[in-house]
């Protein structure tokens, strides 16, 4: 019984290891080269089991805390990951730090935008044209851009829009 607990962690540790390098594979070399300058051991944020077999069942093929789009309207292709890196403290409880880092593709590289304590526990793209709703001012919006969205699944979500040289978010999902 021990040996087949074992067994099952060690696959489970492999397959997480490997999705991992895989999702880092997706990065532009200078990207991954900036996030371990910047945030070293850093690491893609752990989703929930319901959040992976939503993505398994329902996201096929994108991945919970990498996506890429067109998010400042240049005609480039920029990043955004959801990573954690270092510990949030509360008094006395701490946890992993939750980090929305996004990449924007300018002509000489990416420049890095950090936004601190996103509201989500994974990403989603929404594409420049689409119709969205923002609680936040009670109407609906197109999105000029791609945009980024996150989620807590089955509860609610916030947009991220680049707007005027930075990111604006807002609530888009109740």
């Amino acid at each position: 019984m021990r040996l087949l607990t074992a067994l099952l962690i060690c696959t489970f540790c492999l397959q997480s290891a490997s999705w991992a390098q895989n999702q880092s594979d997706r990065l532009p070399s200078s990207v991954r080269l900036e996030l371990n300058r910047r945030f070293p051991g850093w690491k893609f944020a752990e989703v929930s089991p319901e959040v992976r077999q939503f993505f398994e069942t329902d996201m096929i093929g994108k991945s919970p805390n990498l996506i890429d789009g067109d998010f400042d309207g240049n005609g480039k292709r920029d990043y955004a990951v959801l990573i954690t890196h270092g510990k949030a403290r509360y008094g006395k409880l701490t946890w992993p730090r939750s980090l929305l880092i996004v990449f924007l593709r300018k002509s000489s590289g990416y420049r890095m935008h950090v936004i601190k304590e996103p509201n989500g526990e994974y990403l989603c793209l929404a594409r420049k044209g689409e119709k969205d709703f923002n609680y936040d001012e009670q109407k609906e919006i197109t999105y000029a851009n791609d945009a980024i969205l996150t989620g807590i699944l089955e509860k609610g979500g916030s947009s991220y829009v680049f707007e005027k040289g930075r990111f604006r978010s807002f609530v888009s999902s109740d």
